[in-house]
């Protein structure tokens, strides 16, 4: 078997109320990919930034963050009543993301990998539990939160973090669920994912298995239930709920492979670089 040589590169960036404004630069050709719980947001964002060589940022991971630090407290996110603490949490909770991104010249859908930290302690396990995911949508949904995460997302899409670490790269992919519309609405390409509830089911299941989760081992029609359970939560909240953008592609992925799907954006990434690129020559 022939051996392969694999460069990594480290994406390290740490969030808490004291965040820094990036200088101002050269904007990085935006990508925003938003769509429901289980659409495969976050997968497919990973494989196309690995494919474009653009940095990757799971804004997801925040909230699931200040969910675990609310959870690891005591604190009940599904209270009204708890919302300020939890907002208090937002603020002064310390998060790291660590990307490791592979190239291989063998393989087009080489995926990267991302650990998260809260305060220090890898996470990247723990908020990807079932009692995290039961509880993040409440979370996302009060107000102070998201406008502290809103704004360390922003600040990261105003400036590539390629300029802060000279790595070369010169656009960035974002995946949630309000980034098209809020996060990032002057984004280059907006993309909202879809797909069946049953197939997201399946997808969710798969997910757990290939974490390590030790939960207890749900059955299908329990994930499906709890995935259309968080799409009513997500689209009637009143803050950012789950909406797709005006000028956003649509794509159901319900019968498309992973790999189908990332074509289909890198493609679509590829033709409004060219026709930027020769308006600008113009």
């Amino acid at each position: 078997m022939a051996i392969r040589n694999i460069a990594t590169r480290l994406i390290t960036r740490n969030f808490s109320s004291s965040s820094v404004v990036p200088q101002k630069g050269t904007r990085p050709f935006q990508v925003a990919i938003d769509g429901p719980a289980a659409s495969g947001k976050s997968t497919t964002a990973k494989m196309v930034a690995q494919r474009l060589g653009f940095d990757y940022i799971d804004t997801g991971a925040f909230y699931r963050c200040v969910t675990l630090a609310a959870l690891s407290k005591g604190i009940d996110p599904s209270n009204p009543s708890q919302a300020l603490q939890i907002s208090n949490l937002a603020e002064s909770s310390h998060i790291g993301l660590k990307t490791i991104f592979s190239t291989t010249s063998a393989s087009k859908s080489s995926l990267p990998t991302t650990k998260v930290f809260l305060d220090s302690k890898d996470v990247s396990f723990e908020i990807r539990t079932g009692t995290v995911s039961k509880h993040v949508s409440a979370v996302a949904a009060i107000g102070p939160v998201r406008e502290a995460v809103l704004q360390k997302v922003r600040d990261m899409g105003a400036t590539s973090i390629s300029q802060e670490s000279n790595s070369g790269r010169d656009g960035l992919v974002m995946d949630g669920r309000d980034i098209g519309t809020v996060v990032l609405p002057n984004a280059d390409l907006k993309i909202f994912l879809v797909a069946d509830s049953r197939v997201r089911a399946e997808r969710r299941l798969q997910e757990l298995a290939r974490s390590g989760s030790k939960e207890e081992v749900l059955d299908i029609e329990t994930v499906q239930k709890d995935l259309e359970r968080r799409d009513e939560l997500d689209r009637t909240r009143e803050v950012s709920p789950l909406r797709k953008a005006d000028d956003a592609v649509e794509l159901d992925t319900s019968l498309l492979t992973i790999e189908g799907q990332v074509d289909a954006i890198v493609q679509e990434v590829h033709r409004r670089q060219q026709a930027a690129s020769s308006s600008s020559s113009q």
